[in-house]
């Protein structure tokens, strides 16, 4: 299993952590947190990849974040998509910022993190990917749980917020699907009803490649 495999992995599990509290908005600053992490962690392993001789130590210790992300917008491997890495690279130390401010400082515990923060931060993660590995990501995708849905599912609710009418499309392909995917029978796994976040989960968990086609033909729709 290679180290991308692992990431992706890793990368699922916070997908599923935001999608498990997303409605009354639980679990949705673990989830930021994870994500702001995972961009230093796909920002090393390209490196690493990239050029076997390159540290994250220097000195005697660890670099800092905006120092690796310079080193990856420095790689002549990316120079084609300089531009775009930097746009991405550019909201990440924002949030960055505001993560260490939360860790840093006892008066921001209350600190809220909206459902579009939460969204834009795993699709710009999703994207800053496709750029750093390119074909060899959606291959880590695909063997990565319900990735691959779930990254469907972020882009949905992202371009939710412009067009509403999506929630709704979106909610009647979950609200008919059957509960036991297995079977089709309605009655059986999903002991939830839509449309709480168990619902979801177990959607995603029971759909397999049907439910992440008819959610991704509905993105190409919007």
């Amino acid at each position: 299993m290679s180290q991308l495999s692992h990431l992706a992995d890793e990368i699922c599990a916070g997908a599923e952590i935001y999608f498990t509290g997303r409605q009354g908005g639980q679990y949705s600053k673990t989830a930021f947190i994870l994500c702001d992490d995972y961009t230093e962690l796909a920002s090393k392993l390209f490196l690493i990849e990239d050029d076997p001789n390159w540290s994250e130590e220097i000195s005697g210790r660890f670099k800092g974040y905006r120092t690796i992300l310079a080193d990856v917008h420095g790689r002549p491997a990316l120079e084609t998509v300089a531009a775009e890495i930097g746009d991405l690279q550019s909201e990440m130390k924002t949030r960055r910022n505001r993560r260490n401010r939360f860790f840093h400082s006892a008066e921001l515990l209350d600190l809220n993190i909206t459902a579009r923060m939460g969204v834009e931060a795993y699709c710009d993660l999703f994207r800053y990917c496709e750029l750093l590995f390119a074909d060899k990501w959606q291959r880590a995708t695909a063997g990565a749980r319900n990735l691959e849905t779930l990254i469907i599912l972020f882009k949905l609710e992202l371009a939710a917020f412009s067009n509403p009418d999506i929630t709704g499309r979106c909610g009647k392909i979950l609200e008919s699907w059957p509960r036991n995917g297995m079977s089709g029978r309605r009655s059986g796994v999903h002991q939830a009803a839509y449309p709480e976040d168990l619902h979801l989960r177990l959607c995603v968990i029971f759909g397999s490649n049907q439910l992440r086609d008819r959610l991704n033909q509905l993105l190409s729709e919007c």
